[in-house]
């Protein structure tokens, strides 16, 4: 375009309006310049440089064939209303240009309805574009904790439905990932077949079928009571479909991580523990990391959320158009959304414990010890000898044997039912020795129980397999009603504990 009217609007057009003259050069000389633009237009296209020609062209064409059957009543009706002024001339100009007319009038009425469906049908491209996000979020789904934060919730938001749920059902139990308002006992009982029809406010579609489990995803009518539209439930079918591939994929990936987990967790012979050693190395640093994304995440969103939302609301009640009332209802709130903040710096704690590297290992345990002593139902002693000799072990020992002491410390909340825990760490014949020993109920060794697909992965098994990682042995005294006495001994060589 510069090429083209650069010459002749500087050299002869520009100068006449501003002067009165040109610089010299004719503008029956320049003009030719002009031509430029339309030869390289037409090159452009050609080549197909510019455009889809051939779609363009076709569309044209098309268009131009769905013209010509109404164009030709419209001529009829031309020849019969003039027909005392007959003219065969006058009538192919009427067709040709009702032609044209009408062809440009369809052509331009399928461009705005494509340009204008977002506000012609809103709902539709709504869906839509609620389609594409998802699909594209399941490219990215590996857990099922990410089908429950990216692809559930983006459904429930979309239908402006009260909740909804991905249910598993084994042969002997239910899993539910459920998000908003729905009642997990109805569900499991809907999905069991025994209040489909005491049920019409739940929509059950079936995602797979497979020899361990079936899948469903169950809807809620929406917030404004009312059902799913046709549209609506066609489109959740049209999710189920994409949805299957990801859930038996997500399903696949928690049945090999149960596998990996259980198979690190064995001790074979010692030459082959010593090669198992490198598995056992990727597998925890893989699942460090993913803590350690997922602290980041909750520090820089939820809990930056909430302190904003702590701010705000702060502000309203110190604005002074609050009465006396409310303002004792809002300080009660900002202390909840501080005790909220509170539990999510410890769960970030939990997932990512910086301070093993700020203040060492004995110390942090002291911390959590502490807080434990608020929140379990058991007191705990801990006691720590030779610490020196300890807070010299790389990181990354120091790491492990935090997560020991987590583990040791779940587990009793969650089936001890004792009242004292205690925890000794010293060193004993050339060895770290970690002693755990409560008074609760304790279990039978001998009953093996193997570990579920629906196990979070987190228990005896991970605790062996860091045991063997670091070399270590497990010595384990416990029977039905005598509590747990667990001694787990490791070498004080630094072979497997660099940072």
């Amino acid at each position: 375009m510069t090429i083209s009217f650069f010459p002749v609007i500087v050299f002869s057009f520009g100068p006449k309006i501003l002067y009165g003259k040109d610089f010299g050069s004719s503008s029956y000389l320049t003009s030719w310049f002009v031509l430029i633009f339309p030869l390289a237009f037409a090159y452009l296209i050609i080549t197909k440089q510019i455009y889809d020609i051939h779609m363009v062209l076709r569309r044209v064409f098309f268009t131009v064939i769905m013209a010509l059957l109404p164009n030709v009543f419209f001529t009829a009706l031309f020849v019969a209303l003039t027909f005392d002024h007959f003219s065969i001339h006058r009538v192919v100009l009427f067709f040709c240009l009702s032609l044209v007319v009408l062809t440009f009038v369809l052509y331009s009425t399928e461009y705005m309805y494509t340009r204008m469906e977002r506000y012609m049908f809103p709902r539709k491209h709504l869906l839509q574009a609620a389609l594409k996000k998802i699909a594209k979020s399941l490219t990215s789904t590996s857990s099922f904790h990410d089908l429950k934060d990216l692809i559930l919730l983006d459904i429930v938001n979309t239908l402006q439905v009260r909740g909804g749920a991905i249910v598993l059902k084994y042969q002997d139990s239910t899993e539910i990932l459920s998000e908003g308002e729905i009642d997990h006992t109805e569900v499991e009982k809907f999905v069991g077949g025994d209040m489909m029809s005491d049920q019409p406010d739940l929509v059950l579609l079936e995602i797979n079928r497979h020899e361990e489990y079936t899948s469903y995803l169950v809807m809620t009518h929406k917030r404004s009571n009312t059902h799913l539209v046709m549209e609506e439930v066609q489109w959740l079918n049209l999710i189920v479909s994409y949805l299957a591939v990801s859930l038996e994929n997500v399903f696949l990936i928690r049945k090999l991580t149960d596998k990996l987990q259980g198979f690190a967790s064995q001790s074979p012979d010692e030459q082959e523990s010593r090669a198992l050693n490198w598995f056992r190395k990727l597998m925890f640093e893989l699942q460090e990391r993913e803590r350690m994304r997922i602290a980041a995440d909750m520090h820089d969103t939820t809990m930056q959320d909430l302190f904003y939302l702590k701010r705000k609301i702060t502000a309203l009640g110190d604005s002074g158009t609050v009465p006396a009332a409310g303002k004792e209802a809002i300080r009660n709130l900002v202390e909840y959304v501080e005790i909220i903040n509170v539990n999510l710096r410890q769960n970030c704690f939990d997932l990512h414990p910086y301070l093993l590297q700020e203040i060492g290992f004995v110390r942090t345990v002291e911390k959590i010890i502490e807080r434990e002593k608020y929140s379990s139902p058991f007191d705990i002693r801990f006691d720590a000898s030779g610490t020196y000799e300890i807070e010299r072990r790389g990181l990354e020992t120091k790491r492990h044997l935090f997560r020991i002491v987590q583990e040791l410390l779940n587990n009793a909340r969650k089936h001890s039912r004792a009242s004292l825990v205690t925890l000794r760490l010293k060193l004993e014949k050339g060895r770290f020795l970690l002693q755990y020993e409560d008074d609760g109920v304790g279990f039978d060794p001998d009953e093996s129980r193997p570990a579920g697909i629906r196990a979070s992965g987190v228990g005896m098994e991970q605790l062996r397999s860091r045991i063997l990682y670091l070399q270590g042995r497990l010595e384990l005294d416990t029977r039905k009603g005598s509590g747990v006495r667990l001694n787990i001994s490791f070498p004080m060589n630094e072979e497997y504990s660099a940072s």
